[in-house]
């Protein structure tokens, strides 16, 4: 299946928009949290973690990813990040981590766990919890930049797996204890805003509408 432009919740979208209507000299959101809820292989639910994204003021994107590992357990270890943008040019990625082996960004890339899915974007955060995987890393922080400004906005493209799971960002996870697999490809089916509630989902809602998309993988 492919990375689909999602039209965010209607009643959602009414809301926010009646929220902004009211409150149109209130500044605007610029971050959003998406929840690692779902898993790819049986769609099991649960709270597996966090994607932090915020909007800095240059227009960059600066991401920060938390496993919890209450249901994942203290051997989880992230291996690769997968999201959708909109077609940019000079995408780069920085981070101040200090890791021994760099993130790596990646266009279109192999899915690990994938399902069936595609996505635009992955970060490889370093494969296995040797020295050469970085360790157990259960936290990860790092800043996109492109020709063009960035807005949280952006990321709201879905990707979807054979079986329809439906989300907007998702990390691939070794060393788990969810299943008997090791390892899974856990991602967000929600993303709410981490400051103005309903208001920028109304927004991202009509942004969205306009601007469809579709991926093959």
């Amino acid at each position: 299946m492919g990375a689909t432009r999602f039209p965010l919740f209607s009643r959602a979208s009414i809301l926010g928009f009646a929220w902004l209507a009211g409150m149109s000299a209130a500044p605007a959101a610029r971050a959003l949290t998406f929840d690692l809820n779902v898993e790819f292989d049986d769609a099991l639910t649960g709270n597996f973690g966090t994607v932090e994204v915020t909007e800095v003021a240059v227009g960059d994107l600066f991401f920060q990813i938390t496993l919890d590992t209450s249901e994942l357990g203290t051997g989880a270890d992230l291996h690769e990040f997968y999201f959708n943008l909109p077609d940019v040019s000079g995408l780069t990625l920085t981070s101040t981590d200090v890791v021994a082996t760099p993130y790596d960004l990646d266009f279109e890339p192999s899915v690990s766990g994938n399902a069936g899915s595609s996505f635009v974007w992955g970060v490889n955060l370093g494969s296995g919890a040797g020295t050469s995987g970085n360790g157990v890393l259960q936290t990860a922080t790092f800043t996109l930049s492109a020709d063009t400004d960035l807005s949280e906005n952006d990321l709201l493209i879905s990707s979807s797996t054979n079986d329809g799971v439906t989300v907007f960002v998702a990390a691939h996870i070794q060393g788990t204890e969810l299943t008997n697999q090791g390892s899974e490809t856990v991602g967000s089916a929600v993303p709410e805003p981490t400051t103005l509630g309903l208001g920028v989902l109304g927004l991202a809602g009509g942004a969205l509408s306009r601007r469809r998309r579709n991926r093959i993988p």
